[in-house]
């Protein structure tokens, strides 16, 4: 997979937590909230989880949210918005690249 971010985003620090190895992930964290760079070279699935309020911009590819209400498939281009506690499951697909913005600095550890 092509590099997304500038040099200067991938020299900000990374989560603290394991990730599978298809998935990069840069942190920029302030004291209420943290923001993340996420690429994925693989298909990847998260099962339904919760966490506080995220809003989210893709970059490349394509990301599948289901909650609830149903799938909704957001790509290139899109932003989701998720409220703090809704539990959604995610599917990432191949080539796929957002910045996120989460109300949960410790989130990543």
């Amino acid at each position: 997979m092509q590099q997304v971010f500038p040099e200067a985003i991938m020299q900000l620090a990374q989560p603290a937590i394991a990730l599978p190895e298809s998935v990069t992930v840069r942190l920029s964290k302030a004291s209420s909230h943290v923001v993340y760079y996420l690429t994925a070279s693989e298909d990847l699935e998260y099962p339904p989880h919760a966490h506080a309020a995220q809003f989210g911009v893709v970059l490349e590819g394509r990301i599948d949210i289901t909650t609830e209400s149903g799938t909704r498939t957001y790509q290139k281009g899109d932003r989701y918005t998720l409220q703090a506690g809704m539990r959604h499951g995610v599917k990432l697909y191949a080539g796929f690249a957002e910045i996120s913005y989460l109300e949960d600095p410790e989130y990543f550890g």
